[in-house]
């Protein structure tokens, strides 16, 4: 773990005299230097499943997308080094709180359960789940009424909001629960003709159907889904002091690169990323 001092505490406080210290407030840190964790390093929980958001390179042993991006930017801000701990949507929060990271970056979707229990950046990029199935079931699935039906099977990753969605608005359908998205992901592509579909971001169907070797549709971004409102994602960080400020540091520095952080999404949306082998388990 890397410690968060106490000391960091003082150095807030002389940039907070005006500002009051709310997890969505914006602060004057962009000078405040995090020289006071141990190490000097900031260490980021992400789980390296979700392009654009967050990739493994196993190949280069990296971490790639936009959440790494922004991290490596916010750390050379604060004049830190960084690193990354590998997590999965199911250990993300217990590895959060277990102390494994500083703050967890990559497809976190702001809820209120998650507000209840960590403090949360401002929104880095908007969403909305939407569902998605093989080019070869087009015509199969036009509305949510032909998705939830009992021949149909819905395959989620564990944890994380995906598998609670599809709990919460299917009754009819079977879900079976996968490890990772990218396990999902394989079965698609080993059984392109099977009633599959998988509720998940619409940020993720827009890059993965538009991958040359994709075989996914694009259409269940047009399919109207019930208790669906429009979510964002967010960065994630401890409520204690040291988790309020590391949040407030980068409220403020999200502020100050609206334009960059544009323009790192775009670059994420355009990369091609190399992901390790994860299969489908049957």
């Amino acid at each position: 773990m890397n410690d968060v001092s106490a000391s960091i505490k003082k150095l807030f406080l002389l940039s907070l005299i005006a500002t009051p210290m709310v997890s969505n407030a914006s602060t004057e840190s962009n000078n405040i230097q995090f020289n006071t964790i141990t190490d000097n390093t900031l260490t980021v929980c992400t789980t390296g499943d979700y392009p654009p958001l967050t990739s493994f390179n196993s190949e280069k042993n990296t971490f790639e997308g936009f959440a790494p991006i922004v991290a490596a930017n916010f750390a050379k801000h604060l004049n830190l080094n960084l690193a990354f701990t590998r997590t999965t949507w199911k250990d993300l929060s217990d590895d959060l709180k277990s102390g494994k990271c500083d703050i967890a970056m990559g497809g976190i979707t702001y809820t209120k359960d998650r507000s209840k229990d960590f403090y949360l950046s401002k929104s880095v990029a908007k969403n909305q789940k939407a569902a998605v199935f093989t080019k070869d079931n087009d015509e199969l699935f036009n509305s949510f009424k032909d998705i939830d039906k009992k021949e149909n099977t819905i395959l989620e990753n564990k944890g994380g909001t995906n598998e609670k969605f599809a709990n919460e608005i299917i009754s009819k359908a079977t879900i079976n629960v996968l490890e990772s998205n990218l396990a999902v992901f394989d079965c698609f592509k080993k059984y392109q003709l099977s009633p599959y579909v998988m509720f998940t971001d619409s940020i993720e169907i827009q890059y993965r159907s538009k991958l040359s070797d994709s075989v996914l549709s694009n259409k269940g971004l047009g399919i109207a889904l019930t208790n669906n409102p429009e979510t964002y994602k967010v960065y994630m960080a401890n409520k204690t002091e040291s988790g309020e400020e590391i949040i407030l540091a980068m409220n403020n520095f999200i502020d100050l690169n609206k334009a960059n952080m544009k323009k790192w999404y775009q670059e994420s949306l355009t990369t091609k990323y190399k992901e390790e082998a994860q299969y489908c388990p049957f």
